[in-house]
């Protein structure tokens, strides 16, 4: 044996309600669960044995829902979350351009402007004040949104007559910042194009070291569209075999016979039919509470969808799409029914990347066709709280309530995944699993197992690798994760579960 694990508390996922005390490890993969005493007989002269102490052992979680490139991005960028006014954004971007080298790129990263005093980003006058001589470019939180300085809005160079590249109301001339998903992605991805091969490379590694610290095994990363010529991904499928943990690649482009080329089993990820509640784009049928004018935007013409869903789906991919608005949701589950109408095929599990407000058409339709809903629990639970509810706030109470209905999802057997959707909210699948027990609005809560679920079994399904990971039984890989406590006998502490030792296949990627 390479490495066992006695005196725990083993809880494998497959049964619910099985505990076990030990298992061992050999060649990556879990020879045996059982007993200490029977694990402990197949000790060997050169076995690492850990004494887990009554520690509690879980399969290791799965984040269904990231992208790698940009969270690698936010780790080396100033953090805005925190902010609470124009001038506390141009404070944190300052201390960054003080110790950024001459000629790079000042990045910010989970701005919220809609919560900043004065509801909007700061200007590029704003932004030039405290840029020390950079370009900067700075990202919403939902990270559809983005603001420049004069030097980034310069390098960018984008034709501002186009909807989303904000004008001052006054002047007529544009502020710096972009307000649609096309201008956005235009101009981070004309920001991150000076960006080099070995800047990328350790992205991915920084990304997997602080996922494998919380106890993350296998990371889905959508990524793609961001380079102009994709070099992210190909850097990407060089290096995968160098990282600590297990990735999934879901490639965010439409191009279909390079994905085959390449010899991937699934496109796409947040190929976006709309685009976020925040910034008045995820596509409703009513309009928006506090925008009685606005329905959000439709980022394809449908029949564009329905032949893109198609062709995918009849090369035999997996597909991956976000669909955020009711109206969107309906769209992409209807073009998702038409492809197997016309080129039936079993077990696809195609995704709906985010799944937030569901019609019950959609929800019925959905499971019918066993599609797969990588969500994010830690959405409403951080956004949907009672007194300062974001979510009524844009939709109204009654759709607020609407919106992210996992226990009408489980109810009526959709599979569940769980993500953090990094960097819009951080890699952090206990906060993920205490959200889904410890919902604000009790209308979401679901049992811990459940939850958990969420971040190991479902995470292992969507992905087609159920017969590999996601619980912990004999012949599947060695990915597991200890943490200090019991999440049925404290559900109410997950999100302060300390994680003790991660493990993916059969290594020790992470020891506390």
């Amino acid at each position: 044996m390479d490495l066992i694990l006695l005196n725990g508390n083993i809880i494998p996922m497959a049964v619910p309600g099985r505990r076990r005390q030990a298992l061992a490890v050999k060649d990556g993969k879990i020879y045996d669960v059982d007993d200490s005493a029977a694990i402990e007989r197949l000790q060997g002269a050169q076995t690492e044995v850990i004494d887990l102490q009554g520690k509690t052992v879980l399969p290791g979680f799965i984040d269904s829902h990231m992208h790698a490139t940009i969270t690698g991005l936010g780790l080396s960028s100033a953090r805005l979350e925190a902010a609470a006014s124009v001038a506390d954004v141009c404070e944190h971007i300052h201390r960054r351009a003080q110790k950024t080298p001459p000629g790079k790129w000042v990045f910010g990263v989970s701005c919220v402007p809609w919560a900043l005093k004065e509801n909007r980003f700061p200007t590029m006058t704003e932004l030039d004040r405290v840029s020390e001589g950079h370009p900067v470019y700075i990202m919403s939180a939902t990270c559809h949104s983005g603001a420049a300085n004069s030097k980034g809005f310069q390098f960018i160079d984008i034709d501002t007559s186009l909807p989303g590249v904000e004008k001052d109301q006054g002047t007529g001339q544009p502020t710096g910042s972009f307000l649609s998903d096309d201008t956005h992605y235009f101009a981070l991805g004309k920001a991150v194009s000076t960006l080099t091969d070995d800047e990328i490379t350790g992205f991915y590694h920084d990304v997997c070291d602080l996922a494998a610290s919380l106890g993350v095994t296998t990371l889905h990363c959508l990524d793609g569209q961001l380079f102009a010529d994709d070099r992210d991904v190909d850097i990407f499928t060089r290096i995968q075999g160098e990282l600590p943990i297990h990735t999934v690649l879901m490639y965010q482009t439409m191009d279909i016979q390079k994905v085959l080329d390449m010899g991937l089993p699934r496109i796409g990820g947040c190929l976006t039919i709309d685009g976020s509640s925040f910034e008045h784009t995820a596509l409703y049928y009513e309009p928006y509470a506090d925008s009685p004018d606005v329905c959000g935007d439709l980022y394809f013409m449908e029949e564009d969808i329905e032949a893109f869903v198609r062709d995918a789906h009849r090369a035999g991919l997996q597909i991956g799409m976000h669909a955020i608005g009711d109206r969107a949701v309906d769209i992409l589950v209807k073009a998702f029914q038409k492809a197997q109408a016309a080129y039936p095929r079993d077990d696809c599990r195609h995704r709906v990347e985010h799944f937030i407000t569901p019609t019950d058409w959609a929800m019925d339709a959905a499971v019918e066709l066993g599609l797969a809903f990588p969500m994010q629990p830690v959405f409403p639970y951080l956004w949907d709280e009672p007194q300062k509810s974001e979510y009524v706030r844009l939709v109204g109470a009654q759709r607020a309530d609407r919106m992210e209905p996992f226990c009408e999802i489980l109810n009526r057997g959709g599979i569940i995944s769980g993500g953090s959707d990094s960097p819009v909210t951080d890699i952090n699948p206990l906060l993920g699993i205490h959200a889904g027990v410890n919902m604000p609005n009790p209308v979401r809560r679901v049992p811990v197992e459940e939850a958990l679920r969420m971040f190991t079994v479902n995470g292992a399904w969507v992905a087609k690798e159920e017969d590999r990971k996601g619980t912990i039984e004999q012949g599947k890989l060695a990915d597991l994760v200890v943490l200090d406590r019991d999440p049925f006998r404290e559900p109410e502490q997950i999100k302060n579960f300390a994680v003790e030792m991660t493990i993916a296949g059969g290594k020790i990627v992470y020891r506390k």
